[in-house]
């Protein structure tokens, strides 16, 4: 976490063993570059220190680490094998970029990442 800027920006999460990307099966084809998340923050260290907090130490932190957790994803995706991915950008378009990024993905795949799907315990 050390390389991760305190810069705004948005992230991806992708499921990778041994640092080759694997497949995932979507509802329009497969994802071989294994996208689980997009996000975005404000200040990326924490935002992604909150989303590695969630999911090794099973707390409410992140909003994906609370679908990874609460779905159990962790039977498939290993916290071993995930990686993270960022690019910096202004505070001002950080939503229109991260829009963007979940617009192509749904529109190569007509589905969402898997853990950009949110669940409400009530």
């Amino acid at each position: 976490m050390n390389d991760v800027p305190l810069d705004a920006g948005v992230y991806q999460m992708r499921w990778a063993v041994n640092g080759k990307p694997e497949s995932i099966d979507r509802a329009d084809g497969v994802d071989k570059s294994g996208l689980l998340y997009i996000g975005k923050g404000t200040n990326l260290k924490s935002r992604l220190i909150a989303l590695y907090r969630g999911i090794i130490e099973e707390r409410r932190s992140h909003t994906a680490a609370y679908t990874y957790m609460w779905d159990d994803f962790e039977r498939k995706f290993k916290p071993e094998q995930i990686e993270v991915r960022w690019a910096v950008t202004s505070k001002d378009e950080i939503d229109d970029y991260e829009f963007a990024l979940l617009g192509d993905y749904i529109q190569a795949y007509l589905d969402t990442p898997p853990l950009n799907i949110s669940r409400v315990r009530k």
